[in-house]
């Protein structure tokens, strides 16, 4: 099972936190998403959440929020989620998963549920989140991947578009 669970939807509304620590007012947003799986949620961010590309998020924007699967989560309607990372997806798919890799050869990866496997190119731009360039072994690393298209094989295989290295989580 992956530690990660994406939903993705139409960005609602965005709020400015302003309860609790006064030292921490402004310093997160709450998103209210229109979810394609769930419905209407709220996303929080803060200075931990990772936005892809650092874009600014807007009212419409269409957005693949991930969270924690073993993270709590209050039993209130409706569910609000601590958003670890997301990516604006108008024309691409994104995934949050460690990745390892396969029996079959050191250019391809393979994800913790066995349902998606990376074909790397050495053209696939690979970076930090803080933008500067990765060079190092992908396998056993969290990996945000962004990618247009699957094959409709079992498991699903792609060509990355891009792909961001997690090194401490």
């Amino acid at each position: 099972m992956s530690p990660y669970t994406p939903t993705t939807g139409t960005i609602l509304q965005i709020e400015w936190q302003t309860t609790g620590d006064p030292a921490q007012t402004g310093c997160g947003l709450t998103l209210t998403l229109n979810s394609m799986d769930q419905g209407t949620i709220h996303i929080h961010l803060d200075g931990s959440t990772y936005v892809f590309n650092n874009r600014r998020l807007s009212i419409g924007d269409q957005v693949t929020c991930f969270y924690s699967t073993f993270a709590p989560v209050p039993l209130i309607y409706p569910p609000t989620y601590h958003a670890v990372a997301i990516v604006h997806t108008a024309a691409q798919y994104a995934t949050l998963d460690v990745f390892t890799q396969t029996t079959g050869g050191c250019n391809t990866l393979i994800n913790t549920e066995h349902s998606l496997m990376l074909n790397l190119s050495p053209l696939t731009p690979r970076h930090l989140p803080n933008g500067q360039p990765f060079t190092g072994n992908l396998s056993g690393k969290l990996l945000l991947v962004l990618y247009t298209a699957t094959t409709r094989s079992i498991p699903a295989q792609t060509t990355p578009e891009q792909i961001i290295v997690f090194c401490g989580s």
